[in-house]
């Protein structure tokens, strides 16, 4: 017997829909309230069932500067994903562009976690075109419950800033791995070897895109409001900032690029402003990281250039950045969205803090 939702389920037998009622969300009347590391522990002892378990999991995904920008609404059939505006990151963010990118990685982290549950989660992307804030809306088709093949990459999937192995290039095999995760018609990845001239040119704007983060008020206020945002309400002085900052660029010169073996972009087709490109693009950068984490990679979004690119570009303008990011290729129409570093790293990465369930999911 395999038990989904707290339902015996004998393994093979599949159910009606009218069986969904019986699965639920799981028990949500006492939320675990702890923050922090907490919801980590909590995923990792197997706790809660049904939905309830699905949106335990999906908290512990990628967001931008940990913002965690999403809330929860649980069905006993289904997970509605719901945009939380104010956890955004304002004038370096105009596109809202990582903001969704951060629901998309929530929705593919419940997709992973609810087969576990017996639960197939059929995605609808903004079903009401977002007006009613709601991102996703996820379906549970009854299956027999199962193991995603990505469900214990879940609780060890952190983001590694720290060096890594520069000389230890990644294995055709997981390049090959990397690109399968790719399943949208209009999102794809561009890998790029660090030591040739197209990772050396990327190395430079990412460098370019720092500094200009941070000379630009904008785009600084930006990035301190997803600091806030990170550090739960922890108040954060501005020598407290001059020193992140400086700490920042220092690091992304002599760590973040001058340690990778590997970059990668997620390129997208069609709209700088279509919300479900974002989401698609979350999904695969979720699903890139999980598969890396797997085979013993280290991952870190590299998103300096690009968010410049936006900030230059939201009143229809041309950008300084974007006619060098094609890296000396041709894209035919194609556009990076997203970029992140890859590679094998001397230790592992710590455990960023969550907003406990209790925060998250709402009636």
């Amino acid at each position: 017997m395999v038990v989904a939702g707290g339902v015996a389920m004998a393994a093979g037998v599949r159910f009606s829909r009218d069986a969904a009622a019986e699965i639920g969300a799981g028990s949500i009347a006492a939320l675990p309230s702890e923050g922090g590391v907490a919801p980590w522990d909590y995923w990792q002892s197997n706790a809660g069932a049904g939905a309830l378990r699905v949106a335990s999991g999906a908290i512990l995904a990628a967001s931008p500067y940990n913002t965690q920008p999403w809330l929860f609404r649980l069905g006993s059939n289904e997970i509605q994903v719901i945009a939380d505006e104010k956890r955004n990151l304002g004038g370096l963010d105009p596109f809202r562009r990582e903001f969704y990118m951060g629901l998309g990685c929530a929705i593919e982290n419940a997709c992973v976690a609810a087969p576990s549950q017996g639960f197939n989660a059929k995605v609808s992307l903004l079903p009401d075109g977002a007006a009613d804030g709601v991102a996703a809306t996820l379906a549970f088709e009854l299956t027999p419950a199962s193991a995603h093949p990505h469900q214990d990459a879940i609780a060890r999937r952190h983001t590694h800033r720290g060096p890594y192995q520069r000389d230890r290039q990644i294995e055709t095999s997981i390049l090959n791995a990397f690109n399968r995760q790719a399943t949208s018609p209009d999102v794809k990845l561009l890998l790029i070897n660090a030591r040739d001239d197209a990772g050396k040119a990327f190395s430079d704007l990412t460098l370019e895109g720092t500094r200009r983060i941070l000379d630009v008020e904008s785009l600084r206020e930006g990035r301190h409001a997803g600091i806030r945002a990170s550090a739960s309400g922890t108040n954060i002085d501005e020598a407290a900032f001059q020193k992140i900052d400086k700490s920042w660029l220092e690091l992304t010169q002599a760590v973040t690029c001058a340690t990778a073996p590997s970059f990668g972009l997620i390129m997208v087709r069609g709209s700088r402003a279509d919300h479900r490109l974002h989401i698609e693009a979350g999904r695969l950068w979720q699903r890139i990281h999980l598969e890396g984490v797997q085979r013993g990679l280290a991952l870190q979004p590299m998103n300096h250039s690009i968010e410049v690119i936006d900030f230059e570009t939201q009143g229809g303008g041309n950008s300084s950045i974007a006619a060098r990011m094609n890296l000396g290729g041709v894209w035919n129409g194609w556009e990076p969205i997203f970029g992140f570093r890859v590679g094998y790293a001397d230790g592992p990465a710590p455990a960023s803090g969550r907003r406990p369930l209790s925060a998250v999911v709402i009636s």
